[in-house]
């Protein structure tokens, strides 16, 4: 789990998928599925503290990578997500580099204000050396920026600039309705898709998108798009539920009558 940042900020292809139930199964089930890392979706869905310090033990012991997507910009929230073990945070709605260096400034102790307690999961409940696990935890936590608003494809040069962020992650439901149009396969969120991958380049980040299908893959890794996030648990029972269903009603209707 320590190296998936540097994976990340490498440019190696990385597949995940979100989390949105609250259950610390979920994680530990997604640790042997060869996923390289998930992403609990405290945006969208309903987590509390309690689910969420569960579900950091199974991801760190089923060696799964798992980030937060906070739902909102808040340096308490940030640290007590680290504290708890997790491996970062993916930030929503960055719409300059403002929103970024604060996230940062939250997530780094050495950028800004992190609070710090020995006595954590992240800090081995107080075994750790302070001050190899400060520099540790600095190294190894992922920060991630969302890029799904209009107002930020204008700055995107100067939020792809940051060093630390390490990916800059495409929503491309929030700029569809950002950009008012009707579809994220409108030209112009098609555009803006293109302009962050070589905003990206051009700095040295990695660019995230999420993803329906992995039919997507190979168009958006031409673009230099290498993080990806197929579906959800939540999709992948619905699917899995619905594919049953019509293998059933099509044995049923094949069926000679008696």
């Amino acid at each position: 789990m320590q190296d998936f940042r540097q994976s990340v900020r490498s440019g190696a292809m990385q597949l995940g998928t979100f989390i949105k139930t609250p259950s610390h199964q979920i994680p530990e089930i997604l640790g042997v599925s060869g996923l390289d890392f998930a992403i609990i979706d405290c945006e969208h869905a309903a987590f509390d503290v309690e689910a969420l310090d569960r579900m950091a033990l199974a991801a760190r012991a089923a060696g799964l990578p798992c980030l937060v997507r906070i739902p909102e910009l808040n340096a308490a929230t940030i640290g007590q997500i680290l504290d708890q073990g997790l491996s970062g945070i993916m930030v929503p709605h960055v719409k300059d580099p403002g929103s970024a260096t604060a996230a940062l400034a939250a997530a780094k102790y050495g950028l800004g204000h992190r609070g710090f307690s020995p006595s954590t999961r992240a800090a081995g409940h107080g075994t750790a050396d302070p001050v190899a696990y400060r520099s540790a935890a600095d190294r190894e936590s992922s920060v991630w920026c969302q890029i799904e608003d209009a107002a930020a494809l204008a700055r995107l040069d100067d939020i792809a600039a940051i060093d630390q962020i390490d990916c800059l992650f495409l929503g491309r439901a929030d700029l569809a309705l950002s950009l008012k149009v009707e579809s994220q396969n409108d030209p112009k969120v098609v555009a803006a898709v293109t302009a962050t991958a070589e905003a990206g380049r051009r700095h040295g980040r990695a660019i995230g998108i999420f993803i329906g299908d992995t039919a997507e893959i190979p168009d958006l890794l031409a673009l230099g798009i290498t993080v990806f996030v197929c579906g959800s648990d939540q999709s992948f029972v619905l699917a899995q539920a619905r594919r049953i269903r019509k293998e059933m009603s099509a044995y049923l209707a094949a069926k000679p009558a008696h």
